[in-house]
């Protein structure tokens, strides 16, 4: 999973991949640490095309350009943002039974053949 630290990386990343999936997290802060073990779970098993990204929201809050709660993630399929999550669930488990529903409906309706 890459770091994100600029505004320069942030449109790269997003301009550059297919599909991104960033996350935006605040470090040492519960609901963001469960997120991120259902993310890693994610890039993990996802397929190798997916670009894993995260940005740091206390050391990078210019890269957040409206704050939406924390921690959430967004997922771009080619430029456009196609899916967005906030806040976390009780355990890594349920956040990643939640994300993966949601992207695989997205992905359905885009028709998007990537494994997630």
């Amino acid at each position: 999973m890459y770091e994100l630290r600029s505004r320069e990386e942030l449109t790269r990343a997003i301009i550059g991949n297919e599909v991104v999936f960033i996350e935006y997290y605040i470090p040492n802060n519960r609901d963001s640490e469960n997120l991120t073990a259902a993310v890693k779970s994610l890039e993990e098993d996802g397929d190798s095309r997916i670009l894993f990204c995260r940005i740091n929201m206390t050391e990078y809050p210019e890269l957040v350009e409206t704050p939406r709660g924390i921690p959430y993630v967004e997922v771009y399929y080619m430029g456009k943002r196609v899916f967005e999550h906030y806040g976390s669930l009780s355990t890594a488990d349920l956040n990643l039974q939640v994300l993966r529903r949601g992207l695989r409906q997205v992905f359905r309706e885009l028709n998007i053949n990537l494994r997630i």
